[in-house]
């Protein structure tokens, strides 16, 4: 008869459980927002730029660019906790776990400099720009597409089931620079564009609570600068 298998309980090095506790009071001290059991539904700017001030956003990034150096074992320790009460994190959250280490691998220095420092101090939130209507998770179907024009390029198209984009300020979007091919996958590129751009329509999704968490992202010859093109361009 199979037995299972029986593992030794993890214990954390001690200044880790520090670390723990010093999380869990600061937990414990906010009281302007209902815990929720969805960890990216609920979103909180006040709450992002408190959080930031102890320093747990960018915390594994380098301190060049304002982050804390820390181990990702630590970071583990503060997101256990975030996920455990339940906190409102949407608005920090995709910049610190997905955007700003786009950055820190594919973007220019100046991008770093740039766009890095007001992530780790809760001042600049981002959203994902890579679902469009009528093509589910195939990115392949992207019809959102920029021309190239003097200095940068014009950007038309649509995204949707954006997260807290009515809150966010920037949005990494995927994006055709080159006609659909045999290769699929080729001729689409990543933009940062800043939410508050003239042509940039936010338009919310409400749900069944009445509540918006989704939007709708329109773009109407929004111009981006060929220095918010995240790696190559295609």
């Amino acid at each position: 008869m199979f037995q299972g298998m029986n593992f030794a309980p993890a214990k954390l090095p001690g200044e880790l459980e520090a670390l723990r506790h010093e999380v869990r009071d600061f937990l414990s001290a906010e009281r302007d927002w209902q815990p929720n059991s969805d960890f990216n539904a609920g979103a909180s700017p006040e709450f992002s730029q408190r959080f930031a001030a102890k320093g747990w956003i960018g915390m594994t990034w380098p301190k060049a660019y304002g982050g804390a150096e820390k181990t990702f074992l630590e970071r583990y320790v503060v997101t256990e906790e975030l996920l455990a009460a339940g906190a409102p994190v949407g608005c920090h959250w995709i910049a610190d776990r997905q955007s700003g280490p786009l950055l820190l691998k594919f973007g220019t220095e100046e991008q770093k400099q740039r766009f890095l420092p007001p992530i780790i101090a809760g001042e600049s939130f981002y959203s994902i720009g890579m679902s469009e209507p009528d093509t589910g998770s195939d990115l392949a179907s992207i019809r959102t597409s920029a021309e190239k024009v003097d200095g940068g390029w014009r950007l038309n198209g649509s995204k949707i089931w954006t997260s807290t984009a009515h809150l966010n300020h920037y949005m990494v979007t995927l994006v055709r620079t080159a006609p659909p091919s045999d290769n699929r996958h080729a001729g689409m590129s990543q933009f940062i564009v800043p939410i508050d751009a003239e042509g940039v329509t936010v338009r919310g999704i409400e749900n069944l609570a009445g509540e918006q968490d989704f939007n709708q992202i329109f773009f109407d010859d929004v111009f981006i600068a060929d220095d918010q093109v995240v790696g190559e361009p295609g």
